[in-house]
């Protein structure tokens, strides 16, 4: 039996964090960016942001093929990580704004946005900044509108539906952004990659749920990763 003495050893955040960071190089459509990123990450503590997930290739990829519709638009990204999709985007965009709500990932997520701005690639460097942003909370999505009044034309995320918990509050917060711009001016591209049967309703019953369609965009259903991934396209109704 364990005695009463023995010490108790809590491990908090900085027991799990891994900054070992490396530059990579990655390639879509003419496009090369390089960023700062993990191999692989723990998973405690939220740390999934310090590398690049399959659905960020699956957005990136669509993106590349379509950037038309980026052109000269204003973007916000939903759990940004290490930043792939909103800094490729900032390629073509007049403004991303890049969301987390980790402080770590926060940190590699603005070293990313300055390794872009100093190698002078982006569209508008003026235009690409982080804010923190945790699903569903009411401080810091009011911090964003105000920062933000006139409202985005594309809300993305990529490979961001983990938790069942933290889906209402992902669509909570969605809602609230593209009514920025008022009905249809504004759209959410989702890369979605299946893990579970349970998520693929959940995300398309919330997105009911929340007066929005949700539509599969044709000839993006493919394999990544070893796992189904899907691009879809939600507005308000």
């Amino acid at each position: 039996m364990a005695n009463e003495d023995d010490d108790v050893v809590c491990l908090d955040e900085s027991f799990f964090i891994n900054d070992n960071y490396q530059l990579t190089t990655f390639t879509f459509g003419s496009e090369v960016l390089q960023l700062l990123c993990l191999q692989s990450a723990s998973t405690d503590y939220d740390l999934t942001g310090q590398l690049v997930w399959p659905g960020a290739m699956l957005l990136n990829n669509y993106l590349s093929k379509n950037s038309d519709m980026l052109q000269g638009c204003s973007v916000i990204e939903l759990g940004s990580g290490v930043g792939i999709t909103g800094i490729f985007c900032s390629r073509f965009c007049r403004e991303v704004v890049l969301t987390d709500h980790n402080d770590e990932i926060l940190k590699i997520l603005n070293k990313n946005i300055e390794l872009s701005v100093s190698s002078g690639s982006c569209n508008s460097c003026s235009g690409l900044v982080a804010e923190k942003l945790e699903w569903g909370n009411s401080d810091h999505i009011n911090h964003i509108i105000q920062r933000h009044s006139r409202g985005f034309d594309l809300v993305l995320g990529a490979d961001i539906c983990f938790q069942q918990s933290s889906v209402p509050l992902l669509f909570d917060t969605v809602e609230k952004l593209l009514r920025l711009k008022g009905e249809g001016q504004c759209k959410f591209i989702l890369a979605y990659v299946s893990r579970a049967k349970s998520m693929d309703t959940m995300v398309i019953n919330e997105a009911v749920c929340h007066g929005m369609q949700i539509s599969e965009v044709n000839g993006t259903r493919s394999v990544v990763g070893n796992l189904e991934g899907v691009i879809f396209e939600i507005t308000l109704l």
